[in-house]
């Protein structure tokens, strides 16, 4: 079944919007504070190789701009033109200085060795060739550089939700095969990945409702009458780092020396 990645060239100028649908908000006001706070906690914890950052997949740049904030010298690719356009002209505004640029993750238009922290996030899932994307994330890094990611796991819980009740059943009024199940990854499949290109796993991370998931799911099926938006999203579908990857998962990796050991420990 082929993905319909399409979504992205068409969410374009909603990306920043204050009242965008459901499938911007919670990536916004749901997903990114917990992801970027894991990651900020890794790498307050680290000695990087530098301070240059490369967001692959960077959408409308909402983790983008979370480094720039923070210091970082940060550079953002995107595949959808639309997108990585609401990202340079949203930077723009905010006084952020971000170079942002249209390419794939399978094929990075950067030198070995150009960043000190690469992430890969809301991307593995939605690509070909998971390995090339890998591959080049490795090859972009500096070694004892760092490899951030968010993904999806290929289980039984996440067929139900994302697919099923997201997209079959139409809860959260998602497009059909924004998702597909096949290209899903589990923890053990990506480690290998990474490990087979120099990146080695040093932990990982569940994404997963606040509160009860019972009422989480009840809240998700009232959205489709509802028609709920912008930080009314965050209000009722908060989520939290968790022990939990049965759905979402985020974690972070150490580039290998060449033709050495790992130098990074996991924290």
């Amino acid at each position: 079944m082929e993905i319909n990645n399409a979504i992205y060239e068409t969410l374009g100028h909603t990306w920043w919007l204050k009242d965008a649908g459901f499938e911007v908000s919670s990536l916004r006001y749901c997903i990114n504070p917990v992801r970027y706070g894991y990651f900020k906690e890794r790498l307050n914890e680290l000695s990087l190789p530098g301070k240059s950052v490369l967001d692959i997949g960077c959408g409308g740049g909402f983790l983008t701009e979370e480094f720039a904030r923070d210091g970082f010298d940060v550079t953002g690719i995107d595949p959808a033109a639309n997108s990585v356009k609401a990202a340079r002209v949203h930077a723009e505004q905010n006084h952020l200085t971000v170079r942002y640029c249209e390419g794939r993750g399978e094929s990075l238009p950067f030198a070995d060795d150009s960043f000190a922290v690469v992430t890969c996030c809301d991307v593995l899932e939605h690509v070909d060739d998971v390995a090339q994307v890998i591959r080049e994330a490795s090859r972009a890094l500096r070694p004892g550089g760092v490899f951030l990611f968010d993904t999806v796991n290929r289980t039984v819980k996440s067929w139900l939700v994302l697919i099923k009740l997201w997209q079959d059943w139409g809860w959260a009024g998602m497009p059909a095969n924004v998702h597909v199940w096949d290209k899903f990854i589990k923890p053990n499949e990506l480690a290998a990945l990474m490990q087979d290109n120099g990146l080695a796993s040093k932990g990982v991370k569940g994404i997963g409702p606040k509160g009860n998931p019972l009422i989480f799911l009840s809240r998700l099926r009232k959205l489709r009458a509802s028609k709920v938006r912008g930080t009314a999203v965050a209000d009722l579908f908060a989520m939290r780092e968790t022990n939990d990857l049965g759905i979402s998962y985020m974690g972070w990796a150490i580039r290998q020396p060449k033709g050495g050991a790992s130098n990074g420990s996991e924290a």
